[in-house]
Formats: structure tokens, sequence, C-alpha cells
């Protein structure tokens, strides 16, 4: 039999309350954290206090017939009786084969409010541990693409619609990189609504891709080698250079004076940390924020092979990565860490404390991280061009470009080349991190055999004839 009621729970009798009789009732008195006064009925043993939920909840058997318990959501009593009504109708259709338990099932989500199901979708990112940006950075394009298109509810979701917008803001200049990743946040989350039954079908499956490629607003370049040594130089003298230059006023360009040892040595810590971030950058191929995370006990110098330990929670990816390093790498490491060494026990001697034996394995491995003003400071100094004729450009994460393409000039394979950078797809390594003109494609194809006429032609002599 289907009916609703209003369920009842208990709590202890609060602090401090009154027990008396109201209408034949044992009842309790007090008074609440806002001032007012509550009274609520005992039970029967007079321990604790019985309270009613102020929504209503309905009773029925589904179409299996198991008892279910649901809550109607409404507070009137009347609009859960219709409430009700519903759910046994839908109970009835299901028994007559008219629709689908996954058709009911997915019914009860649809006039849920859209802001609901974005909101499960990113706590259950976060249980996914997806890095907190990239769930702000979701949240963010799938509620704009909501409220333009003006999806309220679940069911008001339609592909027309985001395509249209995505096409409009083409239209506005929008780059195709940023519409994927509007298009990339949105057919997640349809397919996790998917998954967790809200819809039978995912309504963004079919948006098209932009093309990237015939769209490139920033198109990166990579370091010749040459400029990679002028870069290297520049990140280390630039810093103490600039401090012993007045930077403003009818002075400036010239030298300063009176600079003290104490912080011409901090400026050349700073400039030895920038090269070595630089170097770290050029020859791992890790991201910005990766080498911004390494630690000092992630350096596995005398390891076979030595490699450099990437955890997965700073990982893109988020798997984590053994990242293997060259020789030449490795000494640089071992130079860097040993004057921070040097330089941590000669403060401690100077502060009176005991002098370290080894760095904390909890330090930054990159004291002081070089941000993009200081790496376009250090451009300007090596005298390397920011863009280039064709308008490429070069910033931090053109450094990772400068490892896809050392790894092509040495002869690695592509298959290992997109390991050693850690992508999913070889196209993204070959066509966007190799830049092929750096590399003697030419030699290449003069290394070609000779074959077919040409050969037969060499052998009778009639091309010397010929000529």
């Amino acid at each position: 039999m289907a009916t609703i009621y209003r369920e009842k729970y208990r709590r202890p009798i609060p602090e401090g309350a009154e027990i008396g009789m109201f209408r034949g009732k044992k009842v309790a008195r007090w008074t609440d954290g806002g001032g007012q006064t509550m009274v609520g009925e005992l039970e029967n043993d007079g321990k604790r206090v019985v309270f009613q939920y102020e929504n209503w909840f309905a009773r029925f058997r589904d179409a299996d017939g198991v008892m279910r318990r649901v809550t109607t959501g409404c507070r009137d009593q009347q609009a859960a009786r219709q409430v009700l009504a519903n759910i046994i109708s839908e109970v009835e259709k299901i028994k007559a084969g008219i629709i689908s338990r996954e058709e009911a099932h997915v019914s009860v989500h649809s006039d849920t409010s859209l802001e609901q199901h974005v909101a499960d979708y990113l706590t259950h990112m976060r249980a996914c541990e997806r890095n907190a940006d990239h769930i702000q950075n979701t949240g963010q394009a799938i509620r704009r693409v909501a409220n333009d298109c003006g999806f309220v509810r679940l069911r008001d979701v339609e592909r027309v619609k985001a395509e249209r917008w995505l096409l409009k803001q083409a239209e506005l200049g929008m780059s195709a990189r940023t519409r994927n990743t509007y298009r990339i946040a949105l057919v997640a989350f349809g397919n996790w609504c998917v998954r967790e039954s809200r819809l039978l079908a995912n309504p963004f499956a079919a948006l098209p891709r932009a093309n990237e490629a015939a769209d490139r607003r920033r198109e990166r370049r990579a370091l010749t080698m040459e400029e990679i040594g002028r870069l290297l130089k520049a990140a280390e003298e630039r810093p103490l250079h600039n401090l012993m230059k007045i930077t403003r006023g009818k002075d400036k360009g010239k030298s300063l004076a009176n600079l003290g040892p104490r912080a011409c040595k901090k400026m050349r810590r700073v400039g030895q940390s920038h090269a070595m971030f630089f170097r770290i950058a050029m020859f791992t191929g890790l991201r910005f924020s990766e080498i911004k995370s390494l630690k000092v006990a992630d350096v596995h110098l005398d390891a076979n092979p030595p490699h450099l330990t990437l955890h997965a929670k700073f990982d893109k990816a988020r798997r984590g990565a053994r990242q293997p390093m060259s020789d030449n790498l490795v000494g640089h490491l071992r130079q860097y860490l040993a004057a921070r060494l040097l330089h941590a026990q000669e403060e401690a001697r100077c502060q009176g404390e005991p002098c370290p034996i080894a760095l904390a394995s909890e330090e930054r491995l990159i004291a002081h991280v070089p941000l993009l003003r200081a790496f376009n400071m250090d451009l300007e100094y090596a005298g390397i061009e920011k863009k280039d004729q064709r308008g490429r450009t070069l910033d931090i994460h053109s450094l990772r470009h400068t490892f896809g393409t050392m790894l092509a000039r040495s002869g690695v394979a592509p298959r290992t080349a997109m390991d050693l950078m850690r992508h999913s797809d070889i196209r993204l390594t070959t066509n966007i991190y190799q830049h092929l003109e750096l590399v003697d494609t030419a030699g290449a194809v003069n290394q070609l055999p000779v074959v077919g006429s040409e050969t037969a032609a060499r052998k009778t002599g009639t091309d010397a004839a010929s000529a």
C-alpha cells in the first residue's frame, strides 16, 4: 500500500531542558543557540526527544515488488501526495513495459538542477585526486556553457546549443585550443552522467573537435645548440649584472657602488638556480610545475641509470615517472648540490649552529625558480629574439620543445622519444614538439640509396655519355 508519512528521529535531551506536560504528553522545553524556545515530545522512557522531519516521505512497492522508502522533497502534504502519484504511475509503466527501468531511473535526475549534477561531478573528480586547478577550470567551463546556453536542468542539455555556442566563440576570436578545452570538459561530464545512470546517452559525444593545427595562436620554437649555451650563460650572469646596475632615474644603467659581498653571493646563487632549472627542462623535458615540485630526495645521481623521481600528484598525467638523466646533466647537478651544501654549512657556522653533512631531503631542488619575466630578461641579456621572423615564440615551455628536438637530432626513435616526453600520442611528439627545421633533414635525404633506372644508367655508363 503506497502512502506518505512524516518520519521521526530522536536526539538526546538538550542540556538544561525543562521537563513538563503539554496536552497530556511529556515534553522538554529549552532555548537553542539562536535564543529561540524549542519544545519537543519525549519518548515513552523519557530519555530522548522525538522530532519529525519537515519533508514528507513516501512508501511504495516498486516494479519488482520491493518496498521502497524515498523522500518527496515536499513540506506540503498535497504536493507530497502528487509526487507519490507520479511515482506510482511510473511503476505501472515499467510493469506494463511502456518504459524501461533505466529510463525510469534517468527520469528521476532529469528535473534536478544542472548545478547539482556539476557539483556532484566535481566531487567525483576530487575523490579521484585530480589536480585542483584542473577541477576548478573544468567546473568553470561547464558552468559558463550552461549559463550561456540556458541549461538549467539536466533535461535542458542539448548538443546543438553547445555547438552553436562553440561556433559563436570561434567567431568572437576564441582559439581552437581553448574551444577544445571546453569541449573536453563537456564530453567528460556527459560520460560521467551516463556512467552514473543520470543520462541514457552523452549529448556532447558528437561535438566536433576544432582543428588546432590550423589555428595555432602561440607557435613555439626550439632553441638551437648555440642559443642553449648563450641562455645558460646569461641565466648565471644576469642576476648579478642587473644588481650591479642602476635600473631607474637619471643614472639608469650606471654601475652601483659599495655592493656588498653577501649580496653578490646571493645573486650568483640565484643565477645558478635559474641555469639549473633551464638545464633540467632542456635535458629531461620536465614541465615548469614538475621541476618546481622536485625535492632533493627526488634526485638519484648514483642510481643505475641516474634519474629524477616525479611523484604522481605533480605529474600532468597523474601517473608519476622516473625520468632518466644524461651524464652531462648528472655532473652539473652534482656541482649544483655541492655548492648548495657548502652555502648551508657557511650559514650554519655564521649562526653558531651545527653544520649539516647533507642537504635536507625535503628541501626544494631548485632554490630560486625563474618566472617568465626572468626568462625573458635572460633572453634579452643573451641576445636571443623572443619571436623569430615566422612569428614563433620562446617561453619556458619552449625548453620542453627543445628537449624533443634534441632527441630527434640525436636519432632517437620516435616511440622512445614519446616515452621520454611522457606523451600518450606519438603524433603529439613528432608534430608539435620536434621541430624538424633544426634537424639535418637534407643530410638524411642524401643518404638514400640509388635505385631503379638511375642505377642501370650508371652501370652502362649512359648517364656519363649523355652528359
